[in-house]
């Protein structure tokens, strides 16, 4: 279950070239948004998901752009609509090979 945040944050300048992606179903953005709320310093943030999750209400930290990224385009046209007040979204496209 994603219903909390589980790992240290992690700044681009700390940032490495190789994640491990954890998780997989019960998602909630709300621990993420609350984060914010606390840690008002960062001006971005990258959320990695399917989109399938309830849509958290908006943060009263409006400083710190979010951009959602989804796994696939299909997932972006299903999920960025109910989104998309919350920030940019954007999604992975496949590579040719």
């Amino acid at each position: 279950m994603d219903a909390k945040i589980t790992t240290d944050v992690m700044t681009f300048r700390r940032a490495r070239r190789e994640v491990q992606l954890t998780g997989r179903g019960g998602t909630d953005f709300g621990p993420v948004l609350a984060y914010l709320e606390e840690h008002r310093d960062y001006d971005g943030l990258i959320i990695y998901t399917d989109g399938y999750a309830p849509c958290p209400a908006p943060p009263q930290n409006r400083r710190t752009c979010i951009l959602w990224l989804f796994v696939s385009e299909a997932h972006y046209r299903s999920c960025d609509p109910k989104l998309e007040h919350l920030g940019q979204g954007a999604y992975l496209k496949r590579s040719a090979r």
